[in-house]
């Protein structure tokens, strides 16, 4: 990747807002103007919604006033040394809020340059990338029909992946152990036989499968042909990993994570066949650049269950996947059209990246701020 500052323009503003877009997706944003020209980065599900603002509001001071060049430095030394520092939580909520903040920046540079943002960051023009739709975001707690009836709504518009994620409501619910994995081995059935075999499917597990329920839940799901299984086992558990790969499924993991090291020694052995790089968690653009090296022969794909503005970062760092990548797209959240001016463009689940920077700016929602 190219160097991101190419500009000594003065950073003269920094603006932290929220949008709640669904009863589950809060949006959060971090906004930089520097030489009149205004970029943004998003840091949403970085923490609890009050922490997160308040902890990337912290850093204006770090940056305000100073060339891009300069605050950039200051600005990754101390949350570099924040994350570095802190226990798992708060490593986790400064290396988001340092997501969004590198987002922003390179966002910035980008516009000032005239350029889009994958040129900007030396990845060549934007090109399309192919989305998944994320039914949990948006339907997740209303029922294993509606899931189903819109497993079907995003195969007819054009979506050739969904993804579900099966036992999280019946867990919030109070369902455990054999009738959670019941419930959920169910609705994963059901939207199977719902939707076009053509349509891949991929099961989001959110480490809720007991682990002496294991080897049950991948004989039960190795037969369906799922994409990949999401969140399966942790990917530290060397023996659970090893186990469920030897079922014949495809796992994916590594949302979260922001550590090459860690995701070195994860994807080290084969087990985990797809990576879930998430730019904000991981840290922004060069975060991204360093996992992507770090995963080996695992597929680099992009986890970003948030708003346009993630996603259209996500989109313009596709070029850093050495295969055709997937993007992970909210289904059905209705404020994303109204957020960014363009709209982003996704036409039969394909995205359509632009510029200058990453093409649209934010216009409603700040709310928070």
């Amino acid at each position: 990747m190219t160097g991101l500052i190419d500009s000594d323009a003065c950073i003269d503003s920094v603006l932290v807002w929220s949008h709640r877009a669904s009863r589950r997706s809060t949006w959060a944003m971090v906004e930089v103007v520097a030489g009149g020209v205004r970029g943004v980065g998003e840091l949403s599900d970085g923490a609890a919604l009050d922490t997160l603002l308040a902890a990337a509001r912290s850093m204006r001071s770090e940056v305000v006033g100073r060339p891009l060049t300069q605050a950039r430095t200051v600005l990754r030394r101390r949350l570099r040394g924040l994350r570095a520092a802190g226990t798992e939580p708060d490593a986790f909520l400064w290396s988001t809020v340092l997501g969004g903040y590198e987002s922003a920046l390179a966002d910035v540079v980008a516009r000032l340059e005239g350029r889009a943002l994958s040129t900007s960051l030396g990845l060549g023009e934007p090109a399309p990338v192919r989305l998944y739709a994320n039914l949990n975001r948006r339907f997740g707690a209303d029922g294993a029909d509606t899931i189903v009836a819109e497993a079907i709504r995003a195969a007819g518009n054009g979506f050739t992946a969904v993804k579900v994620a099966p036992f999280l409501d019946s867990h919030s619910s109070g369902l455990s152990g054999s009738r959670l994995i019941d419930a959920g081995l169910s609705l994963v059935g059901r939207v199977r036989d719902a939707i076009p075999r053509e349509v891949d499917l991929m099961v989001d597990c959110h480490y809720l499968v007991p682990p002496q329920l294991l080897h049950d839940v991948v004989r039960e799901l190795a037969p369906l042909g799922l994409y990949w299984i999401e969140d399966l086992v942790r990917v530290g558990d060397r023996s659970a990993m090893d186990l469920a790969a030897a079922g014949g499924v495809a796992l994916a993991a590594g949302e979260h994570i922001w550590s090459p090291e860690i995701a070195a020694a994860a994807c080290a052995d084969g087990a985990l066949r797809y990576w879930l790089v998430d730019p904000k968690h991981a840290g922004g653009p060069a975060g991204v650049a360093r996992i992507a090296e770090a995963i080996g022969d695992a597929q680099l794909t992009f986890h970003n269950p948030s708003g346009p503005v993630g996603t259209a970062h996500a989109a313009h760092l596709a070029g850093l996947a050495r295969r055709t990548t997937w993007l992970e797209y909210a289904w059905g959240e209705v404020d994303r059209a109204a957020l960014l001016e363009p709209a982003e463009v996704v036409v039969d689940g394909v995205l359509k990246p632009s510029g200058p920077g990453i093409g649209g700016r934010t216009r409603t929602g700040r709310s928070n701020s």
